[in-house]
């Protein structure tokens, strides 16, 4: 593991107040710069290479807390959660078909709401739902 992310690893538990355990450094080091969108299975899988021992229980606590935190984002009512280690703001968009889930990037300036919201925002998200290239290929759909 590079020095930059045990030192930022490190910081974020001090700063969470976290043990930095074995598990909860797996988990961060299998998301961390993770574009792919992974599930908690996914994550599992790779976490157990290097920690046979670690529970899928364990492994989605630590995503939720993760999450929690505003360290990476959830995604729910995809097919099952997903996580996303991409901090800054952008869109999503995700197959209907294969289940892809792609970043698209957001003008610094968007605007979507019309009125006052009810509470303080703490996320916002842009999803748009369709056929991926491939998969309207394959079905020979025309893309618009």
């Amino acid at each position: 593991m590079e020095k930059q992310r045990q030192e930022n690893f490190t910081r974020i538990c001090r700063e969470f107040k976290w043990k930095c355990t074995p598990q909860r450094l797996a988990v961060y080091e299998c998301v961390c710069d993770n574009r792919c969108h992974p599930d908690v299975d996914s994550v599992w899988a790779t976490v157990k290479k290097q920690l046979p021992t670690v529970t899928r229980e364990s492994v989605y606590r630590i995503l939720n807390e993760f999450a929690g935190h505003d360290l990476i984002w959830r995604l729910d009512h995809v097919n099952s959660a997903r996580y996303d280690s991409n901090p800054v703001p952008h869109g999503h968009f995700i197959c209907e078909n294969c289940g892809m889930i792609a970043d698209f990037a957001l003008n610094e300036d968007v605007s979507v709401f019309a009125g006052k919201i009810p509470g303080d925002v703490r996320h916002m998200e842009i999803r748009f739902t369709g056929l991926c290239n491939q998969c309207s290929q394959a079905e020979n759909i025309p893309l618009n």
